[in-house]
């Protein structure tokens, strides 16, 4: 449910990128510099004004392109918020996951909540890659936490139940931290 919700957040920052890319290359200036040289050249005469106004508006618009180094910093803030939404996407492919191993092992499916739980430990590695700083300490913390219950399935199989939705929560609100 809530990897449908950022989507669109994707798909707008690849949009985004796209469109900065196309006006940088539109709006780019020319190889070659215009070299303007001063001559000392006797007064023109002004031209005397025109009886008939032109119809046609001025077909030249006047545009501002932004230094280099603005598109730079845009660029980069646009690479960490994908990276940043990639990292939730992860992250929530991790929540679905806890929610399939949590209903096989409902079920007494331990062979299917063992590999689940090894999905999970996936999904926070990638999660881990995309990463800001502050947030790999709670992914290490919570693969650490995904290891312990799997090493615990078979030996001690009461209470795994409640530590999986104790674990849910916390990565949903780190979900919610980061968005």
């Amino acid at each position: 449910m809530r990897l449908l919700a950022t989507i669109p957040f994707v798909i707008t920052a690849l949009l985004a990128v796209a469109l900065s890319l196309l006006l940088q290359r539109m709006v780019a200036p020319s190889a070659e510099p215009i070299l303007l040289v001063a001559t000392a050249t006797a007064p023109l005469p002004l031209p005397s004004p025109p009886s008939v106004r032109p119809t046609d508006p001025p077909s030249a618009v006047a545009t501002v392109t932004p230094p280099d180094r603005v598109l730079s910093l845009a660029i980069l803030d646009l690479e960490a918020r994908d990276r940043q939404l990639r990292s939730a996407l992860h992250l929530l492919r991790a929540v679905a996951q806890l929610d399939d191993a949590l209903v096989a092992l409902q079920t007494n499916q331990l062979d299917e909540a063992e590999r689940t739980l090894l999905l999970v430990y996936r999904s926070l590695d990638r999660a881990y890659t995309f990463s800001t700083e502050q947030g790999k300490g709670p992914l290490d913390t919570f693969r650490l936490q995904i290891g312990q219950i799997r090493d615990d399935l078979r030996v001690r199989p009461e209470g795994i139940d409640r530590r999986l939705r104790q674990l849910r929560g916390l990565m949903l609100s780190l979900v919610d931290e980061t968005g």
